[in-house]
């Protein structure tokens, strides 16, 4: 749906939205219980540093 040209609002039925969100949500899970079982931390530098390296390097 649009609003003043622009889109503003998207509808999905229950199925497709689970589709989309049920793997997100599993590797938020796994990722709680990585933190769960070990000390290491890294800040928000670290992690976002990875991430772009990662997309500089294709992977």
């Amino acid at each position: 749906m649009t609003k003043n040209g622009y889109g503003s609002m998207v509808v999905l039925s229950l199925e497709k939205y689970a589709e989309l969100t049920d793997d997100i949500e599993l590797k938020l899970d796994e990722a709680d219980k990585q933190a769960d079982s070990t000390v290491s931390r890294y800040t928000h530098n670290e992690v976002f540093s990875r991430v772009k390296e990662r997309i500089n390097d294709g992977r």
